[in-house]
């Protein structure tokens, strides 16, 4: 794995770093790069603005990413680009975790010199803003129940018997006017 996406706090400069970078897709998809799954089916690289900065003995990294990934619409079973966006919140400090649940500040302890797999953290904000079921579009029409055809390509070729239906019996009723 590149360096460049490994960071050692101890070596923080006192400004801090920013990116502002495209992380390869390829590098996202390397199974030896880093512990947190792999994202298959990015339709391209990841852009993602990073802050890391270092407050008294704490180190707070911010950030947003915005990418694309290739899923299966919920409704229509179709193929589509999943436009993602999400954000970056961390807050890192040297030490073991005190135990006490009082703080309000989720923070994850590390051991000196604090070494923090860039790719790793951008892989695991992925999955957690991954969303089950999406949709390809809002007027998704889906697939059709009788003979599963997509809705959106073309009509429904199926008849539909509901003479069983509860209201059926309904049909044959002659209102007058």
């Amino acid at each position: 794995m590149q360096r460049r996406w490994l960071v050692t706090l101890q070596k923080l400069p006192a400004s801090g770093r920013q990116w502002d970078t495209d992380v390869p897709r390829t590098l996202l998809q390397d199974q030896t790069c880093g512990t947190v799954d792999v994202l298959s089916g990015l339709c391209g690289d990841l852009h993602w603005q990073l802050t890391l900065e270092k407050s008294g003995g704490v180190f707070r990294m911010s950030g947003q990413w915005s990418g694309a990934m290739k899923r299966s619409c919920g409704r229509c079973n179709g193929q589509f680009d999943w436009q993602m966006t999400g954000e970056t919140e961390r807050v890192y400090q040297f030490g073991t975790d005190p135990g006490d649940d009082e703080s309000e500040i989720v923070c994850e302890y590390l051991a000196a010199p604090g070494e923090i797999n860039l790719v790793d953290v951008l892989r695991e904000d992925v999955w957690l803003a991954w969303k089950a079921g999406v949709i390809c579009s809002d007027s998704c029409k889906g697939l059709c129940q009788g003979c599963g055809v997509n809705l959106n390509r073309s009509t429904c070729q199926c008849k539909q018997d509901d003479s069983d239906h509860p209201f059926a019996a309904l049909r044959g009723l002659k209102l007058e006017d």
